[in-house]
């Protein structure tokens, strides 16, 4: 007689085919704004410093069912993934997914978790069912879920995303230097909905700016330059801080002066900001123990180095 195991009270026969799937996190924005293109029209897009360090790990399993989604409670996002994943590979309705995520991405505070657990369940889903998701159909699943997403679902590689069209816009064809961030959460207890954020209005004279900052990332990444990247994602953050300020930055500055940091970057749709360090350049554990205080006594959450 076949055994059965319980996963959120429904129980089910062991699993016909098994799955893994992992999609990185990242640590904000080096850039977000809006750009010219050639023919003098406007995109919006970003950078993203994709974090290594951080990221979703799913598990697919599917059994002999009617259909139905199991998922971890609060994983809303992802049951909609699977079932857009089912329409396009016309998975018949008598399997059922069970889908698990472990993570160490926090949610809701803009370290791209919810892009990471649902672009990871579809790779496992991937995996389990047989089949290959081109891209461009894999960007248009999380499309579907999301209003907007994250680069992080290709690979490490720099690239200006759209995220609201989900489309690469340029690959700069290499990686960041190697990079540490000193993390915090500037807000705690806050949580950001990227989908309830209208886009920013940018000046015209913040729009010049932006594309100089871009012209200068695209040097800067090649040159491996890691103080003109964390420049470039400053002035991109304080741009951005007059869109939408977070509570909090003014002491992030004042820490990036007393630790020389090269600069700070900012999830612009969300609650972190951190301070760039190159990788030779870290602080001792010392200050960064001081450094935790400090940022605990203005109500700040002191998250720790990330590397990138």
């Amino acid at each position: 007689m076949l055994q059965t195991l319980t996963f959120e009270k429904f129980h089910v026969h062991p699993w016909l085919w098994r799955g893994v799937g992992h999609c990185s996190g990242h640590f904000g924005e080096i850039i977000q704004g809006q750009f010219t293109d050639p023919i003098n029209s406007s995109f919006r897009g970003l950078v993203t410093l994709s974090c290594r360090s951080v990221g979703s790990t799913a598990t697919a399993k599917i059994v002999p069912g009617s259909g139905v989604i199991h998922t971890q409670k609060g994983r809303v996002k992802v049951k909609k993934a699977v079932q857009v994943y089912r329409s396009l590979h016309l998975v018949p309705e008598d399997l059922d997914f069970i889908i698990d995520i472990e993570s160490n991405i926090p949610s809701g505070i803009g370290m791209g978790s919810s892009t990471a657990d649902i672009v990871a369940t579809l790779r496992a889903m991937d995996q389990a069912y047989g089949q290959h998701t081109e891209l461009e159909d894999l960007v248009g699943l999380v499309l579907q879920v999301e209003k907007a997403c994250d680069s992080t679902m290709l690979d490490h590689r720099v690239r200006l995303f759209a995220q609201r069209d989900g489309k690469v816009l340029e690959n700069f064809g290499c990686r960041l230097p190697p990079l540490y961030v000193l993390g915090f959460n500037m807000m705690p207890g806050e949580v950001f909905k990227t989908d309830d954020m209208p886009p920013a209005n940018y000046s015209r004279e913040e729009l010049a700016r932006f594309d100089q900052l871009l012209s200068m990332l695209r040097i800067a990444v090649h040159a491996g330059d890691c103080r003109k990247i964390a420049e470039i994602a400053t002035e991109s953050a304080l741009i951005n801080e007059r869109k939408y300020p977070k509570r909090n930055f003014g002491y992030l500055m004042d820490i990036r002066t007393a630790l020389n940091a090269a600069g700070v970057c900012v999830s612009h749709s969300g609650t972190i900001a951190g301070l760039i360090f190159p990788i030779n350049e870290l602080p001792c554990p010392a200050t960064l123990t001081e450094v935790s205080s400090e940022v605990r006594s203005w109500g700040g959450e002191y998250l720790g180095l990330y590397r990138m």
